[in-house]
């Protein structure tokens, strides 16, 4: 069976003051974003009702048991529901959460490796991998201060 990789990115993007403003602003490109999640998905669907999928798992929502099973694992790494300002990438498809819906991203995520309250970056990615980015790139691992 062929498969899709999802990844969660959430945004690290702070203030002056230190407050978080992904979830005021929503994603800005060159927002700072943590890989904190991925699994893989039937790639029947598209990329947009899957990132609908990804985020009801990531919310506590699943609509099954597979999905229940993936939100187990999603809140067992003690991560933060999935909110505006976060992006949901299907493969080489990257969409940000909106108000509303979804805002595709374009070109590649600055990749950061910030570990926060209900945000733990996974492992680097190996130099072969791209996955969680838009079509044809490869994120930016760097440490943040």
């Amino acid at each position: 069976m062929t498969t899709i990789t999802v990844t969660i990115w959430h945004n690290a993007a702070l203030d002056g003051q230190g407050r978080h403003t992904g979830m005021l602003q929503g994603y800005q490109p060159g927002d700072p974003m943590v890989r904190v999640f991925t699994y893989q998905a039937d790639p029947a669907a598209d990329p947009e009702e899957i990132a609908e999928e990804a985020f009801a798992i990531c919310n506590g929502h699943p609509c099954d048991a597979r999905g229940e099973d993936l939100a187990r694992r999603y809140y067992a790494r003690e991560l933060r529901s999935v909110s505006k300002g976060d992006v949901v990438a299907v493969g080489e498809v990257a969409l940000a959460v909106a108000s509303v819906g979804w805002i595709p991203v374009r070109g590649s995520l600055h990749a950061v490796r910030t570990d926060e309250y209900g945000t733990h970056p996974l492992p680097p990615l190996s130099p072969a991998s791209g996955h969680g980015t838009s079509p044809g790139q490869r994120p930016q691992e760097e440490t943040a201060p």
